[in-house]
């Protein structure tokens, strides 16, 4: 086997990162629950998913991470197009190459936002600025972006339902899609 390959597909040289729990979304993104809360992920590098005994690799799309507080990230690999693309891994284990492998050493602090997009300013579709999103509520199997706006209220928008159409990271904004009816239910 090749050498640079065999990182991959040699068990003794991969860490088992976690299980993929369950889907997030229609568009094929699944959730991954890791086994140890210090691992992260890296969108650069390919993932193992076990499948049926054979270690099969996978590529991550970068915009598609998605961290919740309790530690679960939601992504979606790059062949996945839908739900059933993606039913073919959920409850399987998820590997990656020791080399590859990212422990996060910092001790974390209980209040700490534990989500990409913590203190972005959010904007709908339309241009709109919602306001701040402050925190993501992990409700199981429906995670809510919390967002402060200027009057001091609370937007709750479903994580499943929110689809990043633009970001940028130097000025923290991100521009995502609002389902019609939501914010009337949030008023």
């Amino acid at each position: 086997m090749n050498k640079k390959l065999s990182k991959y597909f040699d068990k003794s040289k991969l860490t088992k990162l976690g299980e993929i729990v369950a889907f997030k979304g229609t568009k094929g993104d699944v959730v991954l629950r890791f086994d140890n809360p210090s691992y992260d992920i890296n969108s650069e590098e390919p993932v193992l998913v076990e499948m049926d005994g054979y270690l099969v690799p996978f590529f991550i799309q970068d915009d598609s991470v998605f961290y919740a507080k309790n530690g679960d990230i939601s992504l979606r690999f790059d062949t996945m197009k839908s739900n059933e693309d993606a039913a073919q891994v959920l409850k399987k284990p998820v590997y990656v190459s020791n080399d590859d492998l990212i422990v996060d050493e910092a001790d974390d602090d209980e209040d700490s936002v534990d989500f990409r997009y913590a203190n972005y300013d959010v904007f709908d579709q339309n241009d709109t600025l919602l306001g701040k999103i402050v925190d993501v509520d992990d409700i199981p199997g429906n995670p809510l972006i919390i967002i402060h706006n200027s009057f001091g209220e609370e937007i709750l928008v479903p994580l499943n339902a929110a689809e990043v159409l633009a970001e940028n990271d130097t000025i923290k904004t991100i521009k995502i899609t609002i389902p019609d009816g939501l914010l009337d239910i949030n008023r």
